[in-house]
């Protein structure tokens, strides 16, 4: 079972949420109300980027959706769309937080 960690703010508090099987991200963060801004959910705007702190293995490759858009703002590596990004089942630990937080 994945383990997800959403790091919020600059004090570093942290969401704590356990995914039976994976799944996308978005609906992750609904469903348990993750501290992570959403607004087209659709890979235009961006308002979802994410750092993946650590377990980034945990995570589907990108689609092609997200790869252009993420091509485009031309951040970091570890960066990610968290509408976009799918969590795949078993174990380990996935820590995010909010880009340029």
């Amino acid at each position: 079972m994945p383990r997800i960690y959403f790091v919020e703010g600059e004090g570093g508090r942290e969401k704590e949420v356990d995914v039976d099987e994976g799944g996308p991200l978005v609906d992750i963060c609904d469903y348990h109300r993750a501290p992570i801004a959403f607004s087209c959910r659709s890979a235009t705007c961006a308002t979802c980027q994410i750092e993946v702190v650590s377990g980034a293995e945990l995570l589907e490759p990108p689609n092609e959706e997200e790869t252009e858009l993420l091509d485009i703002l031309g951040g970091p590596p570890g960066l990610r769309l968290a509408c976009q990004a799918v969590v795949k089942p078993g174990g380990g630990v996935l820590k995010v937080k909010p880009a340029g937080s």
